[in-house]
């Protein structure tokens, strides 16, 4: 049974015209395209125009030229998505469970059952009325997740989802953020500048050039779609990492 495509862009490019300076040309002629339950990663040097691509996506910014398409998929009445920002980006004044219901409260929904059930499901059972000061870093990217997840979004959009915290923490999150995605048939979109990260995560790696942003490369990841920690130091990883290392090295040879 094929999959269901719940995003398609066509030659998109975004260009910034500022006030004062020359227009900045974002990313250029990306077409890509998004199937129900596979999870794309966008990986390239900063300012490539790859958080862009992520706000074009979600309908936050409009392109200056191409198409985007969007489809609701299963289950959904209209494309909605989820967003995992760079920080966690947590209301102080909110508990956790407050946090991760907003999502709701703008849809006009009161589901307490579903917050509790994805609280359990990032493990922050016990937490619930816990504000950000009183959390870990990481325990805070947990109910990032959570929060975008709550209303069962259409795509899953993540914009460095762990940047600032710990070597170890990251890999943890990383291997619960996977077995989340898998579990709720999610969705998603990635963008990262840790290419392990990419591979862990991903079904397919774009990697992207310099600013102006385009795809200079599609790489499948050959892992089965539930990751293990063990999956790092076996060949098919390792090999998918040097193969992605050697066209971003490449591209900085020639800059």
């Amino acid at each position: 049974m094929a999959s269901v495509e719940l995003l398609r862009l066509s030659n998109v490019s975004k260009t910034y015209e500022p006030v004062t300076g020359e227009n900045v040309e974002a990313i250029r002629g990306i077409s890509l395209s998004l199937a129900d339950g596979e999870v794309l990663a966008l990986l390239g040097p900063s300012g490539c125009g790859k958080s862009t691509l992520l706000r074009l996506i979600a309908g936050v910014e409009i392109p200056t030229s191409g198409n985007i398409e969007r489809a609701s998929g299963a289950g959904n009445k209209q494309f909605v998505v989820g967003y995992v920002f760079q920080d966690s980006s947590l209301m102080r004044w909110r508990t956790v469970r407050d946090n991760i219901r907003i999502p709701l409260e703008i849809l006009g929904k009161n589901d307490d059952k579903r917050v509790t059930e994805m609280i359990r499901l990032v493990g922050l059972t016990g937490f619930e009325r816990a504000y950000p000061i009183e959390l870990s870093g990481g325990m805070q990217r947990r109910v990032a997740v959570a929060r975008a997840l709550i209303h069962e979004p259409s795509v899953l959009l993540m914009d460095e989802p762990f940047t600032g915290v710990d070597e170890m923490t990251k890999e943890t999150l990383q291997g619960e953020l996977n077995h989340l995605i898998r579990r709720l048939h999610v969705t998603g979109a990635l963008v990262t500048h840790d290419i392990e990260e990419a591979v862990y995560i991903a079904s397919r790696v774009l990697v992207m050039s310099s600013r102006p942003g385009t795809i200079i490369e599609e790489v499948r990841v050959p892992l089965p779609d539930e990751r293990q920690p063990i999956m790092r130091i076996e060949e098919p990883f390792i090999s998918c990492c040097r193969v992605i290392r050697e066209k971003l090295n490449l591209l900085q040879a020639v800059k």
